[in-house]
């Protein structure tokens, strides 16, 4: 049996391991993807609070890289936000302590939303935008993969070969991705396409294929999620 002092030392031995994986943890660059469904009588108070939100992020927080609201495509009411910073440390702070941040928490305690809003925090896998990317005209996919531990490596190999080639597609405007900085082998997207010939063209490239034909051998703990919108400009 440990001791307590055998356990206190193990303790202390592994603080700078827990305290250098939090720093890379902050460091990282960071992505968000949310979802909200809005009550309808509470659609343009929201609008108005998230656009100045975006805008007051994008113009005053230097390492706020992307920001962006758009509509689902089918479902009335349903609102989707795309969020990039060089490192969750700069969501944490500046971003979530501004006044505009704080009029947006005040907004979501007042009951606005029809079902509980949902937000996926994710490190970015891939360097981050070297410059801060406006808000354009687009079909866009966020996107939720959730993958058995077993074919983790698989996975990742399939992933990166399709943000390769995705990255190539004249049609295909963005390619984002990482894991979930609270449960591992979450993984989410962010894509953008022009209009719907865009998606058509990703779906038919090479790249895609090999993707297809991992995702036939059951690789999922559960379904995928894919949530379909058009932006919507300032």
């Amino acid at each position: 049996m440990l001791t307590t002092e055998v356990i206190v030392a193990a303790s202390f031995l592994s603080l700078p391991t827990l305290i250098v994986g939090f720093s890379k943890v902050m460091s990282a660059p960071f992505a968000i993807n949310v979802k909200f469904k809005v009550k309808p009588e509470r659609r343009d108070e929201f609008l108005r609070i998230m656009k100045n939100n975006i805008k007051q992020t994008m113009t005053t927080e230097p390492n706020a890289l992307q920001f962006l609201i758009g509509k689902d495509l089918d479902e009335e009411d349903v609102y989707f936000l795309h969020e990039e910073y060089k490192s969750r440390q700069d969501h944490a702070d500046p971003h979530s302590k501004t006044t505009y941040y704080e009029e947006c928490m005040a907004f979501f305690a007042t009951e606005p939303f029809a079902e509980p809003h949902q937000a996926d925090e994710f490190a970015l896998a891939h360097d981050p935008p070297a410059e801060k990317v406006p808000s354009r005209e687009a079909v866009c996919l966020n996107v939720e993969l959730c993958i058995k531990p077993e074919v983790r490596e698989e996975f990742l190999k399939v992933i990166r070969n399709n943000k390769s080639g995705s990255d190539q597609e004249p049609l295909c405007l963005q390619y984002s991705w990482g894991e979930s900085v609270h449960a591992p082998n979450s993984f989410y997207f962010h894509e953008q396409y022009v209009g719907e010939e865009g998606i058509a063209a990703h779906n038919a490239a090479p790249h895609f294929k090999v993707w297809e034909d991992f995702a036939s051998t059951n690789p999922f703990t559960k379904p995928p999620v894919v949530q379909k919108y058009e932006t919507l400009l300032n």
